[in-house]
């Protein structure tokens, strides 16, 4: 009786444990695609962390692009431009002190004292607490930095009048209830102060949008205009729009095409809701132009 060449042997073992190794980071990685996760949920999931961490190195919002740049590349840089783009919407003086309503890990706020504004940072995820405590440390910037955890819904320990400016970088969709975060916002600013909110919103709805929305805690993303007219209606005066769909699209188009075979592959076992992160950067790629990336700045008169 002839014995199998041992090689076979071997291949069938790396190929039994690989399985095995896919099979466990599925179950580690995938959500259960069938809830409405918190936003502490949703951003300690282990997709969400490696996602951020691989792609973005833990720092939660996109890059500012030149018109017309198909590379993405260096990402770390086009965050950077996005953060200096914000600080340019601030426009105040050095020394101002200013809110990071949603800090992260840090690295806007850290941007924004490196320019020499005053930062208070609230964040309602204890990991990124951690983490921009971690960070503001090691850059030297504990001085001008002051992070905790707290929920922009309940901004009562903070005085009326006590801000310069305030500024949310792609955290306003979480909210769950954005007039009463605004009206917040309105309270906390003094007369002059500028608020500036880099966020999302939608022209075309959809089943499948709805389900990338909830999946990612983002149910009251805001459709077209309506976050302008929010901003009247709580008082503020000479809001203005600046549209950066495609100012943000090479990292997007990044997302699509190296997430599309994998994403592909899901759909047709039916397990793509359980791959929040993937699921929302593919298919907000291929729907392109029915959203949109906005920079909205507003003053309290």
């Amino acid at each position: 009786m002839t014995e199998p060449a041992p090689h076979r042997f071997k291949w069938r073992y790396v190929l039994a444990l690989f399985v095995a190794f896919a099979a466990a980071l599925f179950a580690g990685i995938a959500n259960n695609g069938t809830y409405n996760p918190s936003v502490q949920e949703y951003y300690t999931s282990l997709e969400s962390r490696l996602g951020y961490w691989l792609l973005l190195g833990n720092t939660r919002h996109c890059g500012l692009y030149p018109q017309g740049q198909l590379w993405p590349f260096p990402v770390g840089k086009a965050q950077r431009a996005m953060e200096d783009y914000l600080f340019t919407r601030l426009d105040l003086k050095p020394g101002s002190r200013i809110l990071d309503a949603g800090a992260g890990s840090g690295y806007v706020a850290m941007r924004m004292a490196e320019k020499g504004l005053t930062v208070e940072a609230v964040d309602i995820t204890p990991l990124h607490v951690e983490d921009a405590h971690r960070n503001i440390k090691a850059r030297g910037l504990q001085d001008k930095i002051s992070v905790r955890l707290g929920d922009y819904h309940n901004l009562t320990d903070f005085d009326d009048g006590s801000f310069d400016g305030i500024y949310t970088m792609e955290t306003f969709v979480h909210a769950d209830d954005p007039l009463k975060v605004l009206q917040n916002f309105y309270r906390l600013l003094r007369p002059g102060g500028v608020l500036v909110q880099n966020e999302a919103d939608f022209n075309r709805n959809s089943e499948l949008l709805q389900d990338v929305l909830r999946l990612s805690h983002c149910q009251n993303t805001l459709e077209e205009g309506v976050l302008m007219g929010m901003l009247e209606q709580v008082g503020f005066k000479d809001v203005q729009l600046d549209d950066l769909t495609e100012e943000v699209l090479p990292l997007w188009r990044l997302f699509g095409v190296i997430g599309y075979i994998p994403y592909r592959i899901l759909r047709v076992f039916g397990l793509h809701t359980r791959f929040t992160n993937l699921m929302a950067g593919v298919e907000s790629y291929l729907h392109w132009g029915e959203g949109r990336y906005i920079s909205v700045r507003a003053i309290k008169p």
